[in-house]
């Protein structure tokens, strides 16, 4: 009995560090590459292409309202871009939900100012192989994938917050 379990709790423990080597090779693939282009709607109803904010430091958050730490991460994010704009930081949050209603409540509730952008068909999201949430990829002035994020816990603002002023010193 003693050997299934530990064989049991192996096997889980064998799977789970596949599963975290695959996500990890998903989000590495991107970086150091040129970050993907693509052009979506803002809940305010503009076209934005990501390649017009060439020249900035873009911090690119895919997230969802039916996740909670999408909307933590979205907050600290938020932080960041209002103290770090006029330097030259960028937001861009990209709502994957199908609906664009609870993003629209959502933004209007945490009062955002950075643009939201919703990618109903989840395109943009496999794109960038998005494959759990939220994900934050950070793009460094000359469009170039610097480093992709997945998961939030708090705390990783921190290292959100030096890897930006990194790209601001560059």
């Amino acid at each position: 009995m003693t050997r299934i379990k530990a064989a049991t709790r192996s096997t889980a423990a064998i799977a789970a560090l596949l599963a975290i080597a695959g996500a990890v090779a998903a989000a590495t693939k991107l970086t150091g590459s040129e970050a993907p282009d693509f052009v979506l709607k803002s809940l305010s109803g503009e076209n934005v292409r990501l390649s017009e904010y060439r020249g900035e430091v873009v911090m690119l958050s895919f997230w969802a309202t039916w996740c909670g730490d999408c909307r933590a991460q979205l907050e600290e994010l938020g932080a960041m871009h209002a103290r770090y704009q006029e330097a030259g930081v960028e937001l861009l949050a990209v709502s994957l939900d199908q609906n664009r209603k609870p993003a629209d409540e959502l933004a209007a509730g945490l009062g955002v100012t950075y643009p939201v952008l919703h990618d109903e068909g989840g395109e943009v999201g496999r794109l960038y192989d998005v494959n759990k949430m939220p994900v934050m990829v950070l793009i460094d002035r000359g469009g170039i994938v610097r480093g992709v994020f997945e998961g939030f816990r708090r705390g990783n603002e921190q290292q959100y917050l030096e890897r930006v002023q990194a790209l601001l010193r560059e």
